[in-house]
């Protein structure tokens, strides 16, 4: 009886893909764990976020892993280890690798014109600002008809595909002051098309927010890049992505679109409350907002876009996937584009994809500030430069990215450390959440 007793929890460990947890073997504090726990899930009880998923990898060791609240508020169901959460653009590290990996075929070269592959962007416009950016600053030049004049010519430098894994190709998202380049992605719902065909060729009628290599803009390059993956390996995005990373890696619950079977482990996505301040702005604006001041569904895990038929694999944005799935994404970037005896890429394309690639190119636009004085990017990931600049504990050389409902991951060479935060609130920035998370994950180490 004392065997089967015994036996039990390890078969069950088995079977739900409960990891060994030791934060000794990581060199973490157990004390100093308590704080992560408690700091991460005051931000649940204070009604801030619905649930919070946290985890820990150092030295090859899980040190920490917790799971706190709910995967949906309404129905009180609670957050799983297993759960499935939208990542959004933590979809975007996974796609610039998989388009690396046609490099290491030889399909392309890093400096090759982007029209080479894609037709459709051999002749592409790029927006020129009538004023300077002096002038912008007077109130006159956003009246009528000041913010009419505009001049849209043909780009004079050629996009190449490291215009995109880096995010200096001129595209964006349409995330800004209401620009003319801003209204035409918003007019094009350039993310809202039926296939990637479908998306190439809306886009290709937008101008470029600037010239090809000249400033950074984070936006839709990273889809781009799938098109890319597409047409180079013959092959839908999302079959690509199964069969030469999911499979090899694991990852087997990370999908674009979410089978049946594992829709009761998804999460619901929600919005934090709107402050009063901005309620009339945002009744005219038509956002919806709860005025009782808790946390609203804006997408429900029962009846998600997730769960629909999917036709357009959104390289920059597009997957859903769980904590375990994602760290075995980590552990292959840690481990220099290998995992169990599956390599996905060299070592010196890791290398290649980890280093600072804005030396020399400066931001130009939109709300994502990069580079900045502490913070650069690769291809596909961000890379830190200087803690002191950055204000807040922890490594150079740390590469990692977020997605859109907060969620957020570090991989830390120079600590044998990987760590991943998984929440869905989509207007997370005021909660400084990563931040936080990142501070009580560095401050948890002992030795």
């Amino acid at each position: 009886m004392n065997k089967l007793v015994i036996q039990l929890p390890l078969l069950f460990a088995v079977l739900t893909g409960q990891y060994s947890i030791s934060p000794e073997k990581a060199g973490l504090s157990k004390k100093r764990l308590h704080r992560l726990d408690k700091t991460m899930h005051e931000f649940v009880d204070q009604g801030k976020l619905s649930g919070v998923q946290t985890v820990i990898m150092r030295n090859g060791m899980i040190g920490h892993y917790d799971t706190y609240g709910h995967a949906d508020i309404d129905s009180k169901k609670a957050l799983r280890d297993d759960s499935i959460f939208r990542i959004y653009s933590m979809t975007k590290p996974i796609v610039s690798v998989a388009l690396m990996m046609l490099y290491e075929e030889g399909k392309f070269l890093l400096d090759d014109p982007v029209h080479k592959y894609i037709p459709e962007f051999k002749d592409l416009k790029v927006y020129k600002p009538a004023f300077t950016k002096n002038d912008l600053r007077s109130p006159i030049i956003n009246l009528w008809p000041f913010n009419k004049i505009r001049t849209v010519q043909k780009a004079k430098k050629t996009m190449t595909i490291i215009d995109l894994l880096r995010h200096t190709s001129g595209f964006g998202y349409g995330w800004g002051p209401n620009t003319y380049v801003d209204r035409k992605y918003r007019k094009a719902k350039i993310l809202n098309r039926k296939n990637s065909k479908d998306f190439i060729e809306k886009l290709s009628g937008i101008p470029l927010y600037h010239e090809p290599g000249t400033g950074w803009r984070y936006g839709v390059s990273t889809d781009v890049c799938g098109y890319l993956v597409e047409i180079l390996s013959g092959q839908s995005l999302d079959e690509f992505l199964s069969t030469r990373i999911f499979k090899p890696l694991n990852m087997v619950d990370t999908h674009f679109q979410l089978p049946k079977n594992k829709i009761p482990r998804f999460t619901s996505n929600y919005i934090n409350n709107i402050p009063k301040k901005f309620r009339k702005l945002a009744k005219v604006l038509g956002i919806s907002f709860n005025p009782d001041g808790e946390l609203m569904e804006i997408d429900h895990a029962d009846s998600s876009e997730f769960t629909e038929n999917i036709t357009f694999f959104s390289g920059g944005g597009g997957l859903v996937s769980t904590t375990k799935d994602y760290l075995q994404f980590c552990k292959m970037i840690l481990n220099k584009g290998e995992l169990n005896g599956a390599r996905i890429l060299g070592p010196k394309t890791m290398e290649l994809i980890t280093e600072d690639h804005l030396k020399f190119i400066p931001h130009e636009g939109g709300p994502l500030s990069l580079p900045n004085n502490g913070t650069s990017f690769g291809l596909g990931f961000s890379v830190v430069k200087n803690n002191a600049a950055k204000e807040i504990i922890g490594s150079v050389g740390t590469h990692g990215w977020g997605g859109a409902a907060g969620t957020f991951f570090g991989i830390d060479p120079k600590e044998d450390l990987i760590f991943i935060l998984m929440i869905q609130l989509v207007d997370f920035n005021n909660l400084k959440i990563s931040n936080t998370f990142q501070t009580m994950v560095y401050q948890s180490i002992v030795e």
